[in-house]
């Protein structure tokens, strides 16, 4: 209690609350604090207390935990309540006023509430208040009072400030009689002791009668029901006993009390007690019991609460017990689910299930009776057993695996399912490496075999094999048959992991350039998961101009015993031939670079073989020792070419499998330039042989007389010649017309050709058009004009230089000059016919 200054000011005595000032809310919204509306215009009128008031930045609405009960968060909706702590005034005795707000002192102005009272109240001597800030209510305690000064009305006024109104002061006013005390007055209070029963007691605030003879009466009644009162208990004498236990009460159920004294003055006022409700009890049986869900080892059960609960169910008590098991008792975890899932069953059994509701107070727990339904569920059987004697036969051709029925079927079977898993055969042998396949077969219920065909397995692999049961109940459990397995024997690859043959990148290294009797190709390694690889081989297809070989596959149409040997085939159209064979040791590099046509001869041998078991699958022949001659290609001609791989299956046989076809490349053709047009007849037969003796000597002097290989290339765009060079310049005119210059000549001496390839003159080129130049070397030979290869001519005018490679040995010279001297006569003899 906290003591005040009062002041006398027109009749009305005003008290200065001194309070402190708590920490104002902030608001953390898009406009600042105590700021609301659009552009923020509109100032918040919410309490400053509690802390976590919060305006809204909308519309301005004031949310907060109330500071008290009763409390609002809005300025705007504030009240007050004046009223006398008395319930009877009686002189001499102490008046209390309680001035009562819903706004927390924070918000009060100044911290001032006025309280207004009679104008005959002439002394204040002996005043004092009693703020009560938690609650909203301010007391003032007026003593010694007498009926005639203290007898009138009481007002409270409360101030507070809200913004865009500013001050404003709301009151409350209360009439106070002050008689002179004759009936007792009495306060009295009730509680629960049980789930039947409430105790009342109470206590004689005044009494100005005979103790001795002041009586009490306690009468009770439903709060729900507008019935009459019930007298508990009458005429007990206050100096014997101030309570009273009221009986015989429903359980769980909410019921008024009230209190009256009286003495030989008079009856004391109805004092209303606070409502109570009684404690809990046993609740009604459960009712409804079903099941969802049954399974082997499982059940859901679920069931309706009680009609009559009296109280809140705590829990549902929940019991089983069948023929092979003991009674066994499951709770839910509240009261608010009726249902439970029950795991542990036994599969195939019948419980009968009892299903309780249980209150719990403070006074312990409360378990109704048992649902008066009988109920019982069963559960399903058990899935079949693992099927027994499970057992695998491994011969040649087959893997055959056998078994026998389930020892426990538990139903009635609809089929078996074998499981496998394949690992393949590592590179050290008789090690299976990781699992890399797996599958799955159904059987029939009647069937107790199943036999795999060895030519439908993967090659070099183990399978192993697992089974299991199937009834309606479901799928049983695999067997424990860890050594039922079968191995199959090596063979060759899946034809999809052998790659096809490519032209090999071409770069600065002659060995990579296609001349007219090589062809460079790129091979790639085969996996030998299939089994180990003896020996590869390249097949070569020379192509004639008709031939197509899309729709045929190379195991089908070119099997081993249609390829020949080189010096049987000739490299001629139509005829393939085994240019390449090489051991898988040999292979050592994932991709390797081989030339077609370099002359080479190579040779494998099937080795014998050392583990498996003997099989024949797909295309095989007998395992040999193989030889191949790489013999030049001919000029000019189209070649496709295969991969054959071989893997040795027993000691006598060996599989192949082949890839798919290399994209065709031609050989470049022989035929460089012009042909010299003829004349007369009879001149022919003296030139040509003329002719081919000169071509031979020049030949022969150009060759030995080279300068040592330059990677120079000799474009339009120098201005001075060189002096001798690898390349012959081309500069085709738009009229057709085209310079060509020769091996051994420098610009300053090309020739001009008209578009029949009649000489027209010498001519300087140093001339040309420096943006229509282009190059041609061994990478885009085939892009030449008409007069050089038989593809489109360049239409556009300017010049090109196309390398000619050096000859460096005295085999390919004598090549370069006996096709010189063969085109030289091949020409005359075009013009004699």
């Amino acid at each position: 209690m906290k003591f005040v200054n009062m002041a006398l000011l027109n009749g009305a005595v005003i008290f200065a609350f001194t309070t402190f000032l708590m920490k104002g809310c902030v608001t953390q919204t898009v406009c600042p604090d105590g700021l609301y509306g659009i552009g923020c215009s509109e100032a918040c009128t919410c309490v400053s207390a509690p802390s976590d008031t919060v305006c809204d930045s909308e519309d301005g609405t004031c949310s907060c935990q109330p500071a008290f009960d009763g409390a609002v968060c809005d300025k705007r909706d504030f009240t007050v309540a004046v009223s006398s702590l008395n319930k009877n005034v009686y002189e001499g005795h102490t008046l209390t006023l309680v001035c009562r707000t819903n706004i927390p002192v924070q918000d009060v102005s100044n911290y001032r509430v006025q309280f207004t009272l009679p104008s005959l109240v002439t002394t204040y001597g002996n005043l004092h208040v009693d703020d009560s800030m938690d609650v909203g209510e301010y007391r003032v305690s007026l003593t010694g009072i007498s009926m005639e000064q203290y007898s009138g009305t009481y007002r409270c006024t409360v101030g507070t400030t809200i913004p865009g109104e500013g001050l404003v002061s709301r009151y409350n006013e209360t009439v106070i009689n002050v008689i002179v005390p004759v009936p007792p007055s009495v306060i009295g209070s009730v509680k629960s002791t049980s789930s039947s029963t409430l105790f009342a007691e109470w206590i004689i605030l005044s009494n100005s009668g005979d103790s001795a003879s002041t009586t009490c009466t306690v009468q009770y009644k439903l709060s729900s029901e507008p019935q009459d009162w019930i007298i508990a208990a009458n005429d007990i004498p206050i100096d014997i006993q101030t309570r009273y236990l009221i009986g015989d009460l429903s359980a769980y159920t909410d019921y008024d009390v009230r209190l009256t004294c009286e003495n030989e003055i008079g009856s004391s006022n109805v004092v209303e007690l606070t409502a109570i409700k009684t404690g809990v009890s046993y609740p009604e049986s459960p009712f409804g019991v079903s099941t969802d869900s049954i399974a082997q080892t499982s059940a859901e059960i679920k069931w309706y609460e009680p009609f009559v609960r009296n109280g809140p169910i705590s829990f549902y008590r929940v019991t089983l017990q069948s023929s092979k098991t003991p009674l066994t008792v499951y709770s839910t975890e509240d009261g608010s689910h009726p249902y439970i899932t029950i795991d542990s069953l036994v599969p195939d059994t019948t419980y009968d299930v009892e299903i309780y509701a249980v209150n719990v107070d403070i006074t312990g727990q409360y378990a109704g009776p048992g649902s008066n339904e009988e109920f019982s569920f069963t559960t399903l059987p058990y899935p079949p057993s693992s099927p027994t004697a499970v057992s695998a036969e491994d011969d040649e051709q087959y893997c055959l695996i056998e078994w026998e029925e389930p020892l426990s079927p538990n139903g009635i079977l609809s089929h078996y399912t074998v499981y496998y898993t394949v690992r393949g055969l590592t590179e050290t042998d008789n090690v299976y490496g990781a699992i890399d396949g797996e599958g799955s077969i159904e059987v029939d219920a009647f069937t107790f075999e199943y036999r795999f065909s060895k030519e439908t397995l993967k090659s070099y692999s183990r399978y192993d094999f697992k089974l299991t049961a199937t009834t309606d109940n479901g799928e049983g459990e695999q067997c424990i048959c860890d050594s039922v397995y079968c191995t199959t024997q090596p063979g060759a690859p899946e034809e999809d992991v052998i790659t096809a043959p490519e032209k090999a990148a071409q770069s600065s290294q002659s060995a990579s350039r296609v001349t007219k009797t090589t062809i460079p190709m790129t091979l790639n390694k085969v996996s030998s998961r299939s089994g180990p690889i003896t020996c590869y081989e390249v097949v070569v297809i020379p192509l004639d101009k008709l031939q197509d070989l899309s729709g045929t596959k190379p195991n089908e149409d070119f099997p081993p015993e249609n390829i020949t040997d080189y010096a049987t085939s000739g490299a001629q159209p139509g005829h393939p031939y085994v240019a390449l064979t090489f051991s898988s040791e040999e292979m050592t590099a994932n991709t390797s670079t081989v030339v077609i046509g370099d002359g080479s001869l190579t040779e494998c041998s099937d080795s014998p073989l050392t583990n498996g078991t003997r099989r024949r699958r797909r295309e095989t022949e007998v395992a040999r020792k193989r030889n191949a001659e790489n013999g030049p290609l001919r000029s000019g001609v189209l070649y496709s070419a295969f991969v054959r791989v071989y893997a040795l299956v027993d000691d006598n046989m060996v599989e192949y499998a082949s890839s798919s076809y290399m994209e065709p490349v031609r050989t470049k053709d022989t035929d460089r330039g012009p042909v010299l047009q003829g004349t007369i007849a009879a001149t022919i037969a003296v030139v040509l042989l003329m002719g081919t003796m000169g071509a031979l000597i020049l030949v022969c002097f150009n060759l030995g007389n080279r300068t040592p290989t330059s990677d120079k290339i000799i474009t339009g765009k120098e201005e001075e010649a060189e002096a001798e060079f690898d390349a012959i310049y081309v500069n085709t005119t738009s009229n057709g017309n085209h310079n060509i210059l020769n091996e051994n000549q420098t610009p300053e001496l090309a020739t001009t050709y008209d578009v029949e390839n009649q000489p027209i003159e010498d001519t300087d080129v140093d001339h040309v058009d420096n943006t229509q130049t282009q190059v041609y070397n061994d990478n885009n030979v085939d892009d030449l004009p008409a007069y050089m290869a038989d593809e489109e001519s360049d239409q556009d005018g300017g010049g090109s230089y196309v390398n000619i490679p050096r000859i460096t040995d005295d085999e390919t010279l004598q090549t370069e000059m006996e096709e010189q001297t063969s085109d030289t006569e091949s020409g005359m003899e075009n013009q004699l016919q």
